[in-house]
């Protein structure tokens, strides 16, 4: 089973978001938006996984979530990776946050260490809006007002690929303390 490690989005951000790729999608052709409840920051994706390594995996976050408190995030910007001039990927920025980029890290140390390879980019706190179908460049950047939120739940995600676009099912929550 294709997984991966996210932190969720409240459900008044994900209404926020679907208003606001409802508002791209007539000024941005040639993408695949995704729907308001995919909505989540990647912290890892573990990619296929067999279903016996779904427990060792669920042990070791419950563990690198236990001290965490909610993280305090706020939307920041729209921006597409690897850049405006040739996107693959439109994302909305979220504010830095150290502690969560600390989480992100623990939890890597800790897969990596139970057979996951390495993250080697830098983490950067985005949530995926959608994926460009077509060459283009994106001259005039979408503006989206800001808006803060907790995270407050990290999932363990199973994605599975359709004809109609991927279905994420959870299969592991857990809530950050208060």
């Amino acid at each position: 089973m294709r997984l991966f490690i996210a932190a969720l989005m409240p459900d008044y951000i994900q209404y926020k978001l679907a208003n606001y790729i409802h508002s791209l999608r007539n000024n941005i052709d040639g993408v695949k938006w995704e729907r308001s409840q995919k909505l989540h920051v990647t912290l890892k994706f573990l990619g296929d996984v067999k279903e016996p390594d779904l427990n060792e995996i669920s042990n070791l976050v419950e563990k690198v979530v236990e001290p965490y408190s909610p993280f305090k995030m706020s939307i920041s910007d729209f921006g597409s990776f690897p850049s405006l001039q040739n996107p693959r990927v439109l994302y909305v920025g979220l504010s830095k946050n150290k502690e969560l980029s600390k989480f992100q890290n623990k939890l890597d140390d800790g897969l990596s260490q139970i057979g996951f390879e390495k993250e080697e980019r830098k983490f950067v706190p985005h949530i995926t809006i959608g994926r460009v179908k077509q060459r283009m460049s994106i001259k005039d950047v979408p503006r989206i007002s800001k808006a803060a939120f907790d995270i407050n739940q990290i999932g363990i995600i199973k994605s599975e690929l359709k004809p109609e676009g991927s279905l994420y099912t959870p299969l592991k929550l857990f809530t950050l303390n208060n």
